[in-house]
């Protein structure tokens, strides 16, 4: 076995094992003195039901996947769909609270995500509503694939279009051969300093707080973090070809990574610098980005039944091979 092959297949393994333990637990939570049958019937009935025979908060909980917008945030996504649910509920006659509310907490509709995308990135964002938002830390550790573009001779405060030019150097040299020869070092384990304007926290702060108060990359003394590169290979932007100094490139990676970071670093390693133009999540364990719903999909109707479409499929024993 070559060493991307031991790689791929330590990425299948942990795939495997976040997969059953999610599923490990579900089982365990719906084996009850009913059955399994019965315990999945439950789930459509939150635990915030009654004995007073209450309109429960949602109609069920779990799992499903939205293909996050450009421009807006992780957290506009999840206050959206909270808003969204707030309203279905109230409709039903259900009484949710505002998350504000520091009163009935057991009333607020629980909405969160599995794993941050940047404003300027699209794709696939793991959401879990009322008791699926307890599942979602495995998302943030597990696999995720990427569709970046990358452009040649300029870098920028934030690593992507957003932030303002700091660097320029020359690509001319740089030949589709160079980049080919180049990639396969960042495939594995590898040391990566994230970048400046990112959710890490340092000294009680996020970073890009800091950063837009005008702390330099210089000056925070970010440490290098270890992360896992399981495929980083060239492909071709669609109808267009290949056309430097922009290229395209499919990585899949374990959680931790910063594709911008590694933009940066794949720059740095052709001796010129590099700034991630576009940025697209094709893929969250086992959300794809062919099954998201987009925004304007969003429906009281549409986000419970691609949860209930989750929840089968989790339910649904795996066969080993």
């Amino acid at each position: 076995m070559n060493f991307l092959s031991s790689h791929h297949a330590l990425k299948i393994n942990v795939d495997q094992l976040i997969w059953s333990k999610v599923q490990s637990n579900r089982i365990r939570h719906f084996s009850t003195r009913h059955g399994l049958l019965e315990g999945a019937k439950l789930r459509a009935s939150s635990s915030d039901v009654s004995a007073s025979n209450q309109v429960p908060l949602y109609r069920t909980e779990g799992l499903f996947a939205v293909d996050k917008p450009l421009n807006w945030t992780s957290q506009d996504m999840v206050s959206y769909i909270r808003g969204i649910l707030e309203r279905d509920a109230r409709n039903r006659g259900a009484k949710p609270v505002k998350i504000s509310s520091r009163v009935n907490k057991e009333r607020i509709i629980r909405v969160g995500h599995g794993g941050t995308l940047d404003p300027l990135a699209t794709g696939v964002l793991v959401v879990g509503v009322g008791r699926g938002t307890k599942e979602l830390q495995s998302y943030l550790s597990g696999s995720k694939r990427y569709y970046a573009e990358m452009e040649l001779g300029f870098e920028t405060t934030t690593l992507d279009m957003d932030g303002n030019v700091t660097k320029r150097a020359p690509f001319d040299h740089v030949t589709l051969s160079a980049v080919n020869e180049v990639l396969p070092q960042f495939v594995g384990e590898i040391s990566q300093v994230p970048p400046i304007f990112s959710a890490i926290k340092k000294d009680g702060k996020k970073l890009y707080e800091s950063a837009r108060k005008g702390l330099l990359v210089e000056d925070a003394k970010l440490e290098p973090r270890l992360v896992k590169i399981y495929s980083c290979r060239l492909v071709q932007r669609d109808g267009e070809g290949f056309k430097l100094p922009r290229f395209s490139i499919d990585v899949e990676c374990g959680g931790g990574t910063y594709i911008r970071a590694l933009v940066r670093d794949i720059g740095y390693q052709l001796n010129s610098v590099a700034t991630t133009i576009s940025l697209i999540r094709t893929k969250q364990a086992q959300f794809t980005i062919d099954e998201c719903l987009s925004r304007d999909q969003l429906s009281p109707d549409a986000i419970y039944q691609a949860i209930n479409r989750t929840n089968e499929l989790m339910l649904t024993p795996t066969t080993q091979v």
